[in-house]
């Protein structure tokens, strides 16, 4: 029974938050849809105010601190954004920063909507902001960085030649330290050969593909069948 007392109430404190949030112009995107609410000075607006510090007065008391409730709200932010409800990702992730703007797990978060949302070169911004933090730095995250450092310069055209070199060699750095910690991960490896794909790299795409099938990896067919439009799967 407690315990659905305290989910009852954070879902209250939550329903409030966001709806006073969420309003925005037509064509306009909802500051709770940005990261960091997109820079606005919830100070400025008093319902926002006072819908931010019920928030955090209640759900701080009710954890223990504002870091234990911030890591709350990033655990129910990933767990919308793994039904593909990147809204309601968003919004818990915001409200996890409000809580704990030092929290790393929030910037993964906003990374990994982002990434979704095609936006690359700001999930590269939100990926080394949290490293910069201290997160952990698993495999699984660490390649995430090194695809997020790809994809924004295959997306960005205005990006310079020393940037893009830049972030290729920091793509590179996070492969090579996520095998560091896990030797053998298939994630890694196929993770790496979408990134060399997207540089135009497709002898090593190829190299990758095949590391991740030796280490028990399924190669999702869409990419297979991108791979192959631009090379040919090497015989050896």
């Amino acid at each position: 029974m407690a315990g659905r007392r305290v989910l009852l109430f954070v879902t209250v404190l939550v329903v409030v938050s966001a709806g006073v949030a969420a309003g925005a112009a037509p064509g306009q995107v909802a500051p709770d849809q940005v990261p960091m609410y997109g820079g606005l000075d919830r100070q400025a607006d008093p319902i926002l105010k006072g819908a931010d510090a019920a928030l955090i007065e209640g759900t701080t008391r009710e954890f223990g601190s504002r870091r234990a409730a911030s890591q709350r709200f990033v655990d129910q932010g990933f767990r919308f954004y793994f039904l593909d409800d990147l809204a309601t990702a968003m919004r818990r992730f915001n409200q996890g920063w409000l809580l704990d703007p030092e929290n790393p797990g929030v910037y993964y978060g906003f990374m990994a909507v982002l990434n979704d949302r095609e936006e690359n070169c700001e999930a590269r911004k939100m990926g080394e902001r949290a490293f910069e933090l201290g997160l952990e730095k698993k495999a699984i995250a660490l390649a995430d960085a090194g695809r997020m450092n790809a994809l924004c310069v295959a997306q960005d055209q205005t990006l310079d030649d020393d940037t893009k070199s830049a972030f290729i060699k920091k793509s590179s750095e996070y492969y090579t330290q996520a095998l560091l910690v896990e030797p053998n991960s298939a994630y890694v490896y196929g993770s790496w050969a979408t990134a060399a794909y997207w540089l135009g790299d497709y002898e090593s795409a190829w190299r990758y593909v095949k590391l991740e099938r030796k280490h028990g990896g399924k190669t999702a067919k869409s990419f297979l069948k991108l791979l192959k439009a631009k090379m040919p799967e090497p015989k050896s």
